[in-house]
């Protein structure tokens, strides 16, 4: 009779580590693709600022006028804060954007490119929520400054 007991023992306790490794496999799954989702998203807010830029870019050459463009952005993605900057340097300019609370501390994780050289400056962080783009002509170079409205 002891042997019997013993068996139905070793057997629960292998279904304990095969359900304890089904677990960790199904957690580790779920935060991968909580990741995945995050990311995208971050990828579609710098598309979003990116189509917002140029179409003040048009609108600032074709009408020769000084520009301020406010939008709604999320205050997170998922749980997580997220910070979009706008840069340029001697041959292009873009839009990039990471995770983290400040653009200092983040590292940056996507880029995505302007479609022409243009003068461009500065940061929006997720927590103001409200982005703004002052865009005017310097001289014969458009200018364009990422910041949040007050």
């Amino acid at each position: 009779m002891p042997s019997n007991s013993i068996d139905f023992l070793y057997s629960f306790l292998a279904l304990s580590m095969v359900g304890m490794i089904l677990t960790a496999a199904l957690n580790s799954y779920g935060g991968t693709l909580k990741q995945t989702s995050e990311s995208k998203q971050l990828e579609e807010l710098l598309e979003r600022v990116e189509s917002k830029a140029t179409y003040a870019l048009l609108l600032l050459t074709e009408n020769n006028a000084t520009l301020v463009l406010s939008f709604q952005m999320p205050p997170k993605i998922g749980d997580r804060y997220y910070w979009i900057r706008i840069a340029n340097d001697s041959s292009s300019s873009w839009v990039e954007g990471g995770f983290g609370v400040e653009s200092r501390t983040g590292e940056q994780e996507y880029r995505v490119y302007l479609p022409r050289k243009i003068h461009a400056s500065g940061t929006f962080e997720s927590r103001y929520m409200i982005a703004q783009l002052n865009c005017s002509l310097a001289g014969s170079t458009p200018k364009i400054v990422l910041g949040r409205r007050e």
